[in-house]
């Protein structure tokens, strides 16, 4: 009988696949971009692990790129996914080489937005409506804190490029987003009520399937920004009439 060698058999660390397991939510769509997982103690008493199992797997995922880990009032472990990281990570050094400006950033953030939320228009799901609702909601249950009314603010953007479903388009508005959002995070912040307002308005234009009047409020709604951005006195104008 010949001898039969048997490697073996390695036993995988708890870290590993709990983090497994949380790629898997992520792959499948169960968690996407923007979640926040649960609370260090609430992952503790739902997986019946220790602290230091449950962060070494928070550090392999945000490792891989598939979350971010935040600190502050607000922080926590957000989901992100690794194509936008390493995207972002591309984007970062190109802009860095060829001295890209955040004006140029705005240009082409007003270029792929109205675009996008033309198609948000037309294939957002009921599901797609809910979560981009549960992001205006959040910033106006907190209009005096700048880090929930930021956050919320460009999340809103990537969830109406999500809505598109193009991976392209949500990959690079998430991007942009990002980038932006690192160099002049305090502009989303400011303006809170005139910019939770028209996060309604563009809702309510998706909802309506009209993506004209969408995309006419996004391309306004993104303007503004620049303005504030500029540091200029931004005056609000009555849409123009259909």
């Amino acid at each position: 009988m010949p001898e039969v060698v048997f490697d073996k058999i390695k036993q995988k660390k708890l870290a590993d696949v709990i983090a497994a397991q949380i790629r898997g939510e992520i792959r499948s769509g169960s968690l996407r971009v923007g979640d926040r997982l649960p609370t260090e103690r609430e992952l503790i008493e739902q997986l019946g692990v220790s602290r230091a199992t449950v962060r070494e797997a928070l550090m392999l995922l945000e490792a891989d790129g598939f979350i971010q880990v935040r600190s502050g009032r607000h922080g926590g472990a957000y989901v992100t996914t690794p194509r936008i990281e390493r995207l972002a990570t591309i984007l970062d050094v190109i802009l860095a080489v060829e001295n890209t400006t955040t004006e140029q950033l705005l240009e082409a953030r007003a270029l792929m937005e109205p675009l996008a939320v033309r198609l948000a228009s037309q294939r957002a799901t009921a599901e797609d409506l809910e979560r981009i609702e549960a992001s205006i909601t959040r910033a106006e249950e907190h209009p005096n804190d700048p880090e929930i009314v930021a956050e919320e603010a460009a999340r809103f953007h990537i969830l109406v490029a999500e809505s598109t479903h193009n991976g392209v388009i949500s990959a690079l508005t998430a991007t942009t987003q990002q980038l932006i959002y690192s160099r002049a995070s305090e502009a989303f912040a400011t303006q809170t009520d005139s910019t939770i307002r028209a996060h309604r308005l563009i809702l309510d234009a998706i909802r309506s399937r009209d993506p004209e009047t969408a995309a006419r409020r996004m391309t306004r709604h993104v303007e503004a920004f620049r303005v504030v951005l500029d540091g200029k006195e931004l005056t609000e104008a009555p849409p123009p009439p259909r």
